[in-house]
C-alpha cells in the first residue's frame, strides 16, 4: 500500500501491520514536527486529517464506522477541561487564598491534574491498542476487499 492511500485517504480497510507502519509514521512525525513550536504546532494540527484517515480505515476493517473514533475525541475535550479547570483552579485558588491552606489546594489541584492527565492517557492507550491489535473481519465486508495479510 503506498503512504498516500495510507494517510490521506479514509477510504477502504487496511491490515494490522499497515495500522503500526501508520502510526509510527504519524507518531515520529509528530514528534519531530514539534521541535518547531510554531510552525510545528500548526502542521501538527493539520496531521490530524492524516490520523483520521488511518483510525477509519482500521476501523473499517474491523467493520466498525469511521465515525466510531468520535468519542475519542470527546474525550479530548473533556480531558482538556478538566486538566484546565483542576490545574488552573488550584494554582488560582492557591494564590488568592493565602497562608497554609493555600498549599493544600494548590498539592490538591495538581493532584487532580495529575490523575486526570493519566486517566485521559490511559483511555487513548486503550483506543490506540483496540484499533492496533484487534483482527480484522474476514473476507470482504462493506467498507471494501480485505486487505492483504
Amino acid at each position: 500500500m503506498g503512504f498516500g492511500r495510507l494517510l490521506f485517504s479514509p477510504e477502504g480497510r487496511i491490515s494490522q501491520r499497515d495500522f503500526w507502519i501508520g502510526f509510527l509514521i504519524l507518531f515520529v512525525f509528530g514528534v519531530l514536527i514539534h521541535a518547531v513550536v510554531l510552525v510545528g504546532t500548526l502542521v501538527w494540527l493539520l496531521s490530524t486529517y492524516c490520523w483520521v484517515c488511518l483510525f477509519s480505515k482500521r476501523l473499517h476493517d474491523m467493520g466498525h464506522s469511521g465515525f466510531a473514533q468520535l468519542w475519542i475525541y470527546v474525550v479530548d475535550v473533556l480531558g482538556v477541561i478538566t486538566l484546565i479547570v483542576g490545574g488552573l483552579g488550584s494554582v488560582l485558588a492557591a494564590i488568592f487564598s493565602g497562608g497554609h491552606i493555600g498549599w493544600g489546594l494548590l498539592f490538591g489541584g495538581l493532584s487532580l491534574f495529575l490523575l486526570a492527565a493519566f486517566a485521559w492517557f490511559l483511555v487513548r492507550l486503550g483506543f490506540v491498542l483496540w484499533v492496533g491489535l484487534s483482527p480484522g473481519q474476514a473476507g470482504d465486508n462493506r467498507y471494501g476487499p480485505a486487505p492483504l495479510r
